[in-house]
């Protein structure tokens, strides 16, 4: 047996110590910070790690092949067309899906990453603003897009976004649920866990459509999908 043999498995070891001190101490320097801060820090140091996407692993070309062909074809069904992307991220795999819309707006929280999505692929009928999903005024649409963000967020944070959400007055949201777990816990904002959405606190009604992203991002959560709902009938 060679030296590299044997000592392997106590480096991966020591790796994944390593890797869940990082973490801890990541999360603890987000308490007491606010969102913008929390996700300013996360773009800045690329904290997700994809070498493809700075919103994560979840936004790279290979997670994202299902919903990049599904998406349009729900929003026509739906005639869907205007639609407010939240938070858009870097808008890295979203290019790729053939949206017929009249409107598209794609918002997030942190506004370097804003202006150059606008540098980069603003035009006469999409567009980029900078807004703070929990606190600033939405524009009314016909859907509200919000893949990978509730699951970032603590209770307080994520029930006062999609309170906000239904303050726009927009019609449908389409957003990630993990369907079968069996509770939601709470986490420090810039964390992450599964949740289903219709088990406390959210308590949604049945889904209208729910579309199974067949991710392979993590084995532990393998529906990772997202459902539809009306926001008139989601009841906080």
């Amino acid at each position: 047996m060679s030296k590299n043999t044997i000592l392997q498995p106590i480096k991966s070891f020591l790796d994944y110590v390593s890797f869940n001190l990082q973490y801890e101490l990541m999360l603890l320097s987000f308490r007491g910070k606010n969102r913008k801060e929390v996700f300013d820090d996360i773009y800045y140091r690329n904290r997700w790690g994809d070498r493809e996407s700075v919103s994560g692993r979840g936004s790279n070309l290979q997670q994202t092949l299902v919903i990049i062909k599904k998406i349009p074809v729900l929003l026509e069904k739906l005639d869907v067309k205007t639609m407010l992307d939240a938070p858009c991220g870097d808008f890295y795999w979203l290019k790729e899906a053939q949206l017929n819309l009249d409107r598209y707006i794609g918002c997030d929280i942190v506004a370097e990453l804003v202006t150059e999505n606008q540098r980069r692929y603003g035009n006469e009928t999409r567009e980029f603003i900078n807004l703070d999903l929990a606190t600033d005024a939405l524009p009314q649409v016909d859907l509200i897009f919000c893949r990978d963000c509730l699951v970032h967020l603590s209770f307080k944070d994520a029930l006062a976004v999609i309170k906000n959400f239904k303050k726009s007055k927009s019609q449908y949201l389409l957003t990630t649920t993990y369907p079968g777990i069996l509770e939601n816990k709470d986490i420090v904002t810039g964390d992450w866990r599964a949740i289903d959405l219709q088990l406390p606190p959210y308590n949604f009604p049945d889904m209208l459509e729910i579309i199974d992203e067949e991710t392979t991002e993590r084995k532990d959560y393998k529906q990772k999908s997202l459902g539809l709902w009306k926001l008139s009938d989601i009841e906080l």
